[in-house]
């Protein structure tokens, strides 16, 4: 009598793949978002005299973006913080998901930070 198995036969301790897309797609998003948001606030916050809005918006996509950065930085630490090598499965795909994340996100984080650093120097009418 043969033994049936489902598939996956086992959990693996890894990280899960929410957290794998997560930190490779999270700071993209909030660019994004962030990009669409002060397009529109610009012009609100220069007739009201309300650029604190545009630091808020500022602030609060740079610690989104670090979040997706501190996120695929873990998914690569819980992978072995090796380089993603040839060979296919779960752990090298986590690797290179977790590689890419990581340095995708911390990218966007230093753009995104550097755009609040300009809005102390550019103001929201000029």
């Amino acid at each position: 009598m043969s033994e049936t198995r489902t598939f996956p036969p086992e959990q693996d301790g890894g990280p899960s793949p929410a957290a794998q897309w997560v930190g490779v797609f999270l700071a993209p998003a909030v660019f994004a978002a962030h990009l669409q948001i002060n397009y529109v606030l610009v012009r609100w916050a220069c007739l009201r005299n309300g650029d604190v809005w545009v630091h808020v918006v500022d602030i609060v996509s740079v610690l989104l973006a670090a979040l997706g950065t501190l996120v695929a930085w873990r998914v690569w630490a819980s992978a072995g913080r090796t380089e993603p090598g040839e060979e296919g499965g779960s752990l090298p795909r986590t690797r290179f998901l977790g590689v890419v994340g990581a340095g995708f996100s911390a990218l966007i984080t230093l753009v995104l930070f550097v755009q609040w650093v300009g809005a102390f120097f550019i103001s929201t009418c000029q």
